[in-house]
């Protein structure tokens, strides 16, 4: 018999490959398509935001100092609060950069926005603690946060609009009702959030300076 099978001799003399071995390099392949092939990740960053009202004038320069944010909030994904002990991790929505950088950032660029111009000689130091930054499940934004403002020194010496050496922590809630599908839109929702914070703080910082402008002495 010359049958010419499978793992029989070929007429030069090699052995013919098994063709049953190139089946695990297929589904191998196959795998990684699979694999290749599934949901994509997407990467969310916080942008300012114009300010609700006209900002008052005259304030001085106004930067983050310091700002903390909750151990549940500080990591890569996405977070929601979907019941009052239970929160949502989005494994494919995630922030681009570490949360607090991002927060700090889109709240100095909302300040800047705001006080375009900064009266030279008063400068003022704010910190800024978030205690609660979240969205829901159709993505309305819940913001809790404290702030102050130090002590600020002018060239040369003290500031006369300087804050107080013990500055009184201001307390905020903010409530943003989603701005679309979730939870594409929770960035910008979450961006619109920041800049009514910011509003406050412009606000506050305006308000502290004028006792001091009142009771400047006046020139004779």
């Amino acid at each position: 018999m010359s049958g010419q099978g499978f793992g029989m001799a070929r007429r030069d003399g090699r052995p013919r490959r098994h063709a049953a071995g190139i089946f695990p390099v297929i589904a191998a392949l196959m795998l990684v398509g699979a694999c290749s092939s599934g949901p994509p990740t997407h990467f969310y960053t916080l942008s300012d935001t114009a300010p609700e009202a006209t900002p008052p004038v005259g304030v001085g320069w106004v930067r983050i100092v310091n700002l903390t944010i909750p151990g549940e909030l500080d990591r890569p994904e996405l977070v929601r609060r979907i019941g009052p002990n239970q929160l949502s991790i989005a494994g494919l929505d995630r922030w681009a950069a570490p949360l607090d950088e991002t927060i700090r950032r889109a709240l100095s660029d909302d300040i800047a926005r705001r006080v375009p111009t900064p009266v030279p000689g008063q400068q003022y130091a704010v910190s800024v603690e978030i205690r609660e930054f979240y969205g829901d499940r159709t993505c309305n934004v819940s913001l809790r946060a404290g702030w102050t403002v130090k002590p600020s020194h002018a060239e040369g010496g003290r500031s006369a609009n300087a804050a107080p050496a013990n500055p009184v922590p201001m307390n905020e809630e903010i409530q943003v009702p989603s701005s679309g599908s979730c939870p594409a839109t929770l960035a910008a929702t979450m961006s619109i959030a920041l800049g009514q914070l910011s509003d406050r703080i412009i606000a506050g910082v305006a308000r502290m300076r004028a006792p001091a402008q009142e009771a400047a002495p006046a020139a004779h």
